[in-house]
């Protein structure tokens, strides 16, 4: 997912968005552990786009604060 898609979604799509990752990243993480999983890159693509989301989040925070400063 491209940072550019991320920051045009609204604050209740990134928290979907976000719990969905959470748990394909949990689904992948199973899969690892048992032997199944075949494209490795996967897990790394997904907490990228965690982090991607959870910057997202905090900047659109940091703006609130400081426009309420």
């Amino acid at each position: 997912m491209k940072i550019y898609q991320i920051r045009d979604m609204s604050e209740k799509d990134l928290k979907t968005t976000l719990k969905d990752s959470y748990e394909a990243l949990e689904n992948f993480r199973f899969q690892h552990a048992s032997g199944q999983l075949e494209n490795f890159k996967a897990i790394t693509n997904t907490k990228r786009d965690i982090a991607k989301i959870l910057t997202v989040i905090k900047e659109r925070e940091t703006k609130e604060k400081n426009i309420k400063d």
